[in-house]
């Protein structure tokens, strides 16, 4: 399984459901259930199942706001994000306890978790 490991405050949204889109500066070739990791953790918290990524325009940026709860303005984002795609998840699911897993050195995004 692929683990994506994102800033704790985000991804407790992501399993808890109330965020659905993640903003990321590229495309993401994965699909599937995906382990969600808190950065600087070492921990899985629970899965959530990426199922499409979608390349941003304005408009698609201000008509999902609810659903990726960045509150910043289309201007600020091209200045962390030239080029920002929203990751789109279904089905989370947190763990009661998080679960340990081995990170190897120098992966910042994915980790191949199982």
């Amino acid at each position: 399984m692929k683990g994506l490991i994102i800033k704790p405050v985000w991804a407790e949204l992501i399993l808890d459901g109330s965020k659905n889109l993640e903003i990321r500066g590229s495309n993401a070739k994965h699909r599937g259930i995906t382990g969600i990791i808190e950065s600087k953790s070492q921990m899985v918290f629970g899965t959530a199942e990426l199922v499409e990524t979608i390349k941003l325009t304005k408009d698609i940026f201000e008509n999902t706001k609810k659903r990726h709860l960045l509150n910043i303005s289309w201007e600020e984002l091209l200045t962390i994000y030239p080029t920002p795609w929203a990751w789109s998840f279904i089905n989370s699911n947190k763990y009661k306890l998080p679960i340990k897993y081995d990170h190897k050195q120098g992966c910042v995004i994915w980790v191949n978790i199982i």
